[in-house]
């Protein structure tokens, strides 16, 4: 098995699917997650697809452990994003009664 084939078998993969409440705010989100770049020396590669109104974020690693730390890299800057949108998007406001109930970021 050529090296290549052997390093992708042993790789490690999850695949996120994140809605939102509006394809403007899935852009922003996406915008601002996607310059983040994961370093080299994490091991880990990210690719961050925007999908309509929601974000669709690969990771692929070599080992769980830093995959798992990658993704919880991922959400700590995804809540802060979402929480950012929340407090200063003037369209929330306008729209305050259909956008209060929904459960996605």
């Amino acid at each position: 098995m050529p090296l290549d084939a052997e390093k992708a078998a042993k790789d490690t993969e999850a695949t996120l699917i994140i809605p939102f409440a509006s394809e403007r705010h899935a852009e922003i989100a996406y915008r601002v997650l996607n310059v983040d770049q994961e370093p080299r020396r994490n091991f880990v590669q990210k690719d961050i697809r925007l999908i309509g109104g929601c974000i669709e974020v690969i990771f692929k690693a070599g080992q769980v452990k830093n995959l798992r730390t990658a993704i919880n890299s991922f959400f700590e800057a995804l809540l802060l994003c979402t929480d950012t949108i929340k407090e200063f998007d003037t369209e929330l406001d306008a729209d305050a009664g259909t956008h209060a109930s929904s459960n996605t970021p």
